[in-house]
């Protein structure tokens, strides 16, 4: 019994440690995009004028709202169809439309938590390199 109860416990520990670092981690891509002159510099360095963002969470919202203005951001894409917090100015579509207009652009995943499952979805119609985490768009090797 004791035993069992120290399984669950380091279950519980490992848990809260991931939520943790996934906590971390948008902590930290959140005030990356509060550098403009590093936002531009990485936009540039991508060479992107179009993308995609997958992800209406507040990691999505926020990099859309950094850079809408630098770039054009046709719709954030999100399972849900819908966005974390309801602002109404920022268009959203689910991940079947997007399959349907899709034209090689860029998609930046803005969810740290689901960025694997996202991607598994997506390469059944958009080309692995097309599709990148955030965090790789802001710091990341360019290709």
């Amino acid at each position: 019994m004791a035993e069992e109860s120290t399984d669950i416990l380091e279950r519980l520990i490992d848990i809260y440690k991931n939520d943790l670092e996934i906590a971390e981690c948008s902590f930290e891509i959140m005030g990356k995009l509060l550098d403009k002159a590093c936002l531009k510099k990485r936009i540039d360095q991508w060479n992107v004028k179009k993308l995609y963002i997958y992800g209406g969470g507040y990691l999505g919202i926020h990099f859309y709202q950094a850079c809408d203005h630098l770039l054009e951001i046709p719709a954030v894409v999100d399972k849900q169809g819908c966005l974390q917090l309801g602002i109404g100015e920022i268009p959203v579509i689910r991940p079947r439309q997007l399959q349907k207009i899709y034209d090689q652009e860029l998609i930046v995943v803005a969810s740290v938590r689901y960025y694997q499952e996202i991607k598994r979805d997506l390469v059944s119609f958009v080309p692995e390199s097309k599709i990148v985490f955030l965090g790789e768009f802001l710091e990341g090797m360019i290709s």
